[in-house]
């Protein structure tokens, strides 16, 4: 046998496991979704970790994925209905919450440098640090803004009104 036909061999041999493969052509995930709003939704995939209360229990638990059927969540110590779940804890999932984060991280970072400036300025003129008035509130106003920006954060997903949790399977077969 020639180069070419081996090559068309093996890719024919690794297409037909490809394609047969259950994990190729199928997907499954837990949505999050607020209204109609596209933007705001959150995926959980099978293997990742998940904190919710469910109606049972009044406080939060941290549980991974295992499996996703048509109307169960398969956890590694629980499974649940979506209608089971009151809460799932989305602050570290969330991607708006890197943004807020960054935002407060540059508006204190920012104040703060403003504040070292000016009284290295103060320095090198005086011979002595000083800071102006205006220095003063303006750092104050944008460590403020920072700090305030640090703590509105998304941080729970309801189960309630427009807040839909869906069990998401799709299979290729």
């Amino acid at each position: 046998m020639d180069q070419r036909t081996i090559k068309k061999f093996w890719l024919l041999i690794s297409m037909v496991f490809f394609f047969g493969s259950n994990e190729a052509v199928s997907q499954k995930f837990l949505l999050l979704q607020k209204g109609s709003n596209q933007k705001t939704r959150l995926k959980y995939e099978i293997g990742e970790i998940i904190t919710y209360k469910s109606k049972t229990n009044d406080f939060f638990i941290t549980d991974r994925i295992t499996d996703i059927q048509n109307d169960i969540l398969v956890l590694s110590e629980n499974v649940l209905r979506p209608e089971d779940i009151v809460s799932i804890d989305i602050y570290d999932k969330d991607p708006r919450n890197r943004t807020l984060k960054n935002l407060s991280t540059l508006g204190m970072a920012g104040g703060f440098v403003f504040l070292l400036a000016d009284g290295v300025n103060g320095l090198y003129q005086e011979g002595r640090p000083s800071i102006g008035q205006g220095t003063l509130v303006t750092s104050g106003i944008m460590i403020g803004t920072g700090f305030i920006l640090s703590r509105i954060r998304y941080r729970y997903f309801e189960n309630k009104g427009r807040n839909k949790i869906q069990l998401i399977v799709l299979y290729g077969e």
